[in-house]
């Protein structure tokens, strides 16, 4: 369907080359399944960077040994310094710790320049926690021990022509995702966490891809810390029928990708009756509300 870039597994792939190559992505998975206008739109626009990722990002970095580090603000309190307009400035912060100031925005687009991520001294510090939470869990610290970070994989589908990119936290012997939460750690929350933002398609994604390149299935988990204190790690893995759902989702973005890409199409949401207006069914929440507030109650 497309000209194959690279194929195989492949190591040291330069980031931001990873990202501007062809291909599904889990990401583009996800957008897919919501609806292939929204997948279409994502690969149609440029994507700015997203500050709300920094934290995240910077945690990664610290981890796993590899991606941009941070660069600190500087505020008054420590050595940084910048040069801004002929001055060397020891604080580029307004008055309230705001970065709105000339100073701090010609700061923070140098550092991202020189792909940094600039961050408060606060925000460095939790960073800064998070990460050595992570490397003092035994069961995340046991699987870091051997394999290799920020590993790139590619390979065609041969039941729908797609070819497929992803790109693992890490490969050892097990595919590790280190994922930040700034709910909690523990299974029931992460859990609802995974299936709303759909980790488990990206896990299935991810998954797939491994497989048609060694013909083997390798365990997958997930290594998520809390960006809140006292910043507590979790070591999750997805459950069996929970798998093989995710492997029924994935596989439906390939052949929707597919579609569009021999279309030419890319439609919206479509109603579960077929026809033109949707009908509004309540969810299992609602109908067990009801049940709570009325069942036994007269008029």
């Amino acid at each position: 369907m497309t000209d194959v870039a690279y194929d195989g597994i492949v190591y040291d792939l330069d980031e931001p080359l990873y990202h501007s190559l062809p291909g599904l992505s889990s990401t583009g998975a996800k957008k897919i399944l919501r609806s292939p206008a929204h997948f279409h739109h994502y690969i149609s626009q440029p994507q700015e960077p997203k500050p709300e990722f920094d934290q995240g990002s910077a945690v990664h970095t610290k981890v796993l040994g590899v991606g941009a580090d941070i660069a600190i603000y500087p505020d008054g309190t420590g050595d940084e310094v910048f040069e801004f307009e002929g001055k060397e400035l020891d604080n580029v912060l307004a008055s309230n710790g705001a970065v709105s100031t000339k100073a701090a925005k010609a700061f923070e687009v140098e550092k991202r320049a020189e792909g940094l991520i600039p961050v408060k001294r606060e925000k460095g510090r939790v960073v800064n926690l998070m990460a050595e939470s992570v490397l003092a869990d035994p069961t995340a610290r046991r699987l870091l021990e051997s394999g290799a970070p920020e590993v790139s994989m590619f390979a065609t589908d041969p039941a729908t022509g797609v070819y497929e990119r992803g790109r693992l936290d890490w490969l050892g012997r097990m595919a590790l995702d280190l994922k930040t939460t700034s709910d909690d750690a523990s299974e029931e929350a992460f859990a609802k966490t995974v299936f709303r933002l759909g980790y488990d398609v990206q896990l299935a994604h991810y998954e797939h891809i491994y497989h048609l390149i060694t013909g083997e299935t390798i365990p997958y988990l997930w290594v998520v810390v809390e960006s809140n204190a006292p910043y507590l790690t979790g070591v999750h893995r997805l459950g069996e029928d929970e798998l093989l759902m995710a492997r029924r989702r994935a596989k439906e973005a390939r052949e929707r990708y597919a579609r569009g890409i021999e279309s030419g199409e890319w439609p919206g949401y479509k109603t579960r009756s077929g026809g033109p207006i949707g009908i509004l069914r309540a969810p299992v929440w609602n109908v067990n509300q009801y049940i709570d507030e009325f069942e036994g109650a007269h008029a």
